[in-house]
């Protein structure tokens, strides 16, 4: 697997030794593959799972046993590795073994999850989102609904400010709830401005240049129907663009121009919005000593203009609202230090404070911090990398509390 398509989940209690790797489809199917002789021979033994997770998932597995002098770590290992991949088990592994046909691979749902397995995906998109501790909890309340098999589907609305991780919850639920960023399908709202635009989701009509090729959820549909789409800055399309997403928030499915179904009845469907957002956070107050509206503050207001832009069709059709909160400079902070550990810098206060000091903006939130470092710190490595100088941790240098530059 690239670099880039690995995504790395550290384990609390054993994070000194065990690096546990999301794995793909395809990595999963070399797991699988390895004890499929076995399960025809009706000789599967669970150890046999357990030790193929250990030797394809966890590195350092020498060190881990030497540090326990040499004792039998399999059933802990594969206990931890549960805790951070619910996906991983018995149950799941012959269920892919098993599917003959790619309908039947459509009609199950592969995320079945248990309350201790949901309660540790809760934690694991805290650690990653940050500051968005009560909208992860709205999130985590429907898929409660969901797994318990109480609600069919999920479809909920984000509001807040931009770039305090509207998107990036959707992408941690692709990654950690579906098991693959490439289970996120986003749509840019703003694309669709105008009336016919629609035709890029269910294909041109009849008589229309493109009619008979299929549309985006078409082509989706025709994959899975479990997908997380994100719907993003829902308020700039055109109002005919939410007439066709009644149906999909109601029955799970619409009707593409060929008259086909696609079906979406396993997904969650996300909204993301700024509506009311501009108008009514940062807006001064009348009076001496009387601070601009922070979020909080204006939440009555950006209810109102939500309401006034969507319709009550459309919003009673959806699960809920859930509310983003600004971030603060303590947010800011661990943010930052997250950014810079994914780059062979040496982390420092002194490091972070300058990232801070010179990239939070309640404004523009997260993205301001990531933009501030790729263009001030990640390019100067990039020199130092592309020099000459591979595998090395850099540290950063400053001057009069002025960042300058980066040695090895």
């Amino acid at each position: 697997m690239k670099n880039e398509d690995r995504y790395t989940v550290y384990n609390a209690q054993l994070d000194q030794f065990v690096t546990v790797a999301r794995l793909d489809d395809a990595d999963m199917d070399t797991i699988f593959d390895g004890i499929k002789e076995r399960v025809s021979k009706k000789d599967y033994q669970i150890t046999d799972y357990i030790r193929y997770i250990a030797c394809t998932c966890v590195h350092d597995t020498l060190e881990l046993m030497k540090a326990n002098e040499g004792a039998d770590i399999m059933e802990s290992l594969f206990d931890n590795v549960l805790d951070v991949y619910p996906c991983f088990s018995v149950d799941n592994a012959m269920r892919v073994l098993n599917i003959s046909t790619e309908e039947e691979k459509k009609s199950n749902k592969a995320t079945s999850y248990t309350l201790k397995e949901i309660e540790a995906l809760s934690k694991r998109i805290k650690r990653k989102l940050i500051g968005q501790d009560q909208a992860v909890d709205e999130v985590i309340k429907a898929v409660k609904l969901v797994n318990s098999g109480l609600e069919d589907s999920l479809s909920l609305f984000f509001i807040g400010p931009t770039g305090v991780g509207k998107t990036e919850l959707a992408r941690l639920l692709s990654e950690e709830y579906l098991g693959s960023k490439k289970k996120l399908l986003k749509i840019n709202c703003g694309e669709y401005t105008g009336a016919h635009e629609y035709s890029k989701l269910i294909g041109s009509p009849p008589g229309y240049i493109g009619h008979g090729e299929k549309g985006i959820l078409t082509e989706k549909s025709d994959e899975s129907n479990e997908w997380v789409i994100l719907f993003d800055e829902i308020e700039k399309a055109h109002p005919k663009f939410y007439s066709l997403l009644l149906n999909l928030l109601d029955e799970g499915s619409v009707t593409d121009s060929r008259g086909g179904v696609c079906d979406f009845s396993k997904s969650i469907i996300l909204f993301t919005s700024n509506v009311g957002i501009h108008e009514n956070v940062g807006r001064a107050h009348l009076g001496f000593g009387v601070s601009d509206s922070d979020y909080d503050s204006a939440r009555t207001d950006i209810v109102k203009a939500y309401k006034d832009k969507f319709s009550p069709e459309f919003r009673n059709r959806l699960d809920g609202l859930v509310h983003f909160n600004q971030l603060t400079e303590k947010d800011a902070s661990k943010i930052a230090k997250i950014q810079l550990s994914k780059l062979p810098v040496y982390q420092s206060n002194k490091l972070v404070n300058y990232v801070i000091s010179n990239s939070f903006s309640r404004e523009y939130g997260a993205r301001n911090i990531q933009r501030f470092i790729k263009n001030n710190i990640s390019v100067k490595i990039a020199d130092k990398i592309l020099s000459g100088q591979k595998d090395v941790k850099f540290k950063a240098l400053f001057n009069k509390n002025s960042f300058l530059d980066v040695s090895a």
